[in-house]
């Protein structure tokens, strides 16, 4: 029974869309309009090292999907560690110990896949004076499967990030300690470029969700607009002061339940019979004092009798079932979603009169934040 709810609740959280991404454009799709030359030549949330015209590219058939993808540079012929690297800021702090999906698409035509990482940091990597060959990355990049190849396809990147609760911002970089002077094996290009799309963070458990401040925090990503020699003077003048970012961190939530057997209802009805008060009571008390963020009522049913009547019945329970908790929950205006499954989810086989009871019933799902 325990496994079964538990199941049932993280089958609910898409349904509130939680789980959001906590990087910003990180299809790279959304163009910044620079305050320099006023135009489109770099995306939004994302700043590089380099002059944003160089490595922001456009071409249907060339990114991975949409139109647009960056480049960070690994090497450039001739010349010593000449590296750049991309930059966000994170929507939302890591809660430490908690796991994070790190996602995104990658290719190359050199063999050096294996030496891009990720570098998680608490300030702003724009204002670093360490150089790349110097440092080690949070997490180097591997495939989803198999080995990289050096081919023009993309590759898909999945890994999972342990945080340390201090992560405000991500770059990406090539970080191996030797440098890359050869040729590049290219007609008339000098840099060893790196192609990145569709990257995303995203956290492991249902229960963590995106912070509450994650617009405003996207609104003010979205308004640092200087590219170009403004970005240069920016960073000269905080280089030695660089400005602190606090990001709050992700939403988390507990799930408490509770469950109605059928016997609390009137037979074959919606209408809650009287010792059922009791139990809705005693529920309610346990929420007192608790920030609830929402409330999800099911109704299921047995598989006997025609599959309209199921649905119906499995609608109505879940109906009545609100009604009751919303009039004992504060504050009444609160988020509560009944919805109906039918014999869709039993609890057990229909085969027997016990079987068949127990898979009547209305199940609640309280998501309380903490």
């Amino acid at each position: 029974m325990r496994s079964f709810l538990v199941a049932a609740c993280y089958s609910l959280l898409p349904f509130f869309t939680w789980g959001q991404d906590l990087l910003a454009n990180g299809s790279f799709e959304e163009e910044n309009i620079c305050t320099e030359y006023k135009v489109n030549c770099a995306p939004e949330a994302w700043i590089t090292n380099r002059d944003g015209f160089s490595n922001y590219f456009k071409g249907v058939h060339r990114a991975h999907s949409g139109e647009r993808f960056l480049a960070v540079e690994a090497g450039y012929s001739g010349m010593p560690f000449q590296r750049t690297f991309i930059r966000s800021r994170l929507l939302c702090g890591l809660r430490k110990g908690h796991q994070y999906r790190l996602q995104l698409f990658i290719k190359s035509p050199h063999a050096i896949l294996d030496s891009i990482g990720v570098l998680f940091t608490a300030y702003d990597f724009l204002f670093g004076q360490r150089k790349l060959q110097n440092l080690s990355p949070s997490i180097f990049l591997r495939p989803e499967k198999g080995e990289f190849t050096r081919d023009s396809n993309w590759q898909k990147v999945s890994l999972v990030y342990t945080a340390t609760g201090e992560e405000s911002f991500i770059s990406l970089a090539y970080f191996a300690r030797k440098d890359l002077r050869r040729e590049t094996g290219i007609p008339k290009e000098k840099r060893f470029f790196v192609y990145v799309d569709d990257i995303s963070l995203m956290p492991e458990d249902p229960r963590e969700s995106i912070c509450y401040e994650w617009n405003a925090n996207r609104t003010g990503i979205y308004e640092q607009d200087e590219r170009h020699e403004f970005l240069r003077q920016k960073v000269r003048q905080n280089m030695d002061n660089p400005p602190t970012v606090v990001n709050p961190t992700t939403r988390y939530y507990r799930i408490d339940t509770l469950l109605l057997p059928d016997v609390l209802f009137a037979s074959g009805k919606a209408e809650l019979q009287r010792n059922s008060h009791q139990m809705l009571d005693e529920f309610s008390k346990r929420l007192t004092g608790k920030e609830i963020d929402s409330i999800v009522v099911e109704g299921h049913t047995d598989n006997t009798g025609t599959a309209s009547g199921n649905e119906k019945l499995s609608v109505d329970r879940a109906n009545a079932v609100e009604a009751a908790i919303r009039q004992r929950v504060s504050p009444r205006n609160l988020t509560i979603v009944a919805r109906g499954w039918a014999d869709r989810k039993p609890l057990t086989g229909n085969n027997s009169v016990a079987g068949r009871q127990q898979n009547r019933r209305v199940e609640l799902l309280v998501y309380i934040r903490e």
